[in-house]
């Protein structure tokens, strides 16, 4: 490699450093000037919220010690409730397990009761027409006696056949 060549190799890696250097140096001059703007614009609002945030730090240092023992109350409230809760689930369970013997009890007696109901109605009803038949067929010997005598001649077998045919 002739030294010519290498002379202007290093030559042009030198003026290469030197754009990167000054390229840095633009960059890092507008990030100073960024800042700087950015500086000017926040310290009025830091200082507008200054005593606001010392004044929300005096709050809560005043009040922690409240409102941790608010939260403490909270807590045995809640817990309480849910002793409660527990209390009157029982019992509502218990009425419930209760109410539903009483009525399956009540079930009970009134199927019992229509039974029974049913029974002695059979039982009027057999009652009441067992002597109504025995009525009724001392009424028809009557009838078929007395219409007899009255007829003075029995009827034919004719005749009864002649009824029979005319009912089928």
């Amino acid at each position: 490699m002739p030294d010519d060549f290498f002379r202007w190799v290093i030559t042009i890696g030198v003026f290469l450093s030197l754009g990167a250097f000054i390229a840095q140096t633009a960059m890092v001059w507008g990030m100073y000037k960024a800042t700087r703007t950015m500086q000017e614009k926040l310290t009025p609002i830091i200082d507008a919220t200054g005593p606001l945030v010392k004044t929300i730090r005096i709050f809560a240092d005043e009040n922690l010690p409240k409102f941790s023992q608010m939260t403490t109350e909270a807590t045995e409230v809640v817990k309480s409730m849910h002793v409660q809760v527990d209390r009157l689930s029982e019992v509502v369970k218990d009425a419930t397990d209760r109410a539903r013997a009483q009525v399956a009890r009540i079930d009970g007696a009134v199927d019992l009761t229509v039974d029974q109901v049913t029974n002695a109605s059979l039982s009027v009803k057999q009652a009441v027409l067992r002597p109504v038949r025995q009525v009724d067929g001392i009424m028809q010997g009557i009838r078929a006696a007395v219409s007899v005598m009255a007829q003075g001649r029995r009827e034919s077998v004719d005749h009864a056949t002649q009824d029979e045919e005319m009912f089928i």
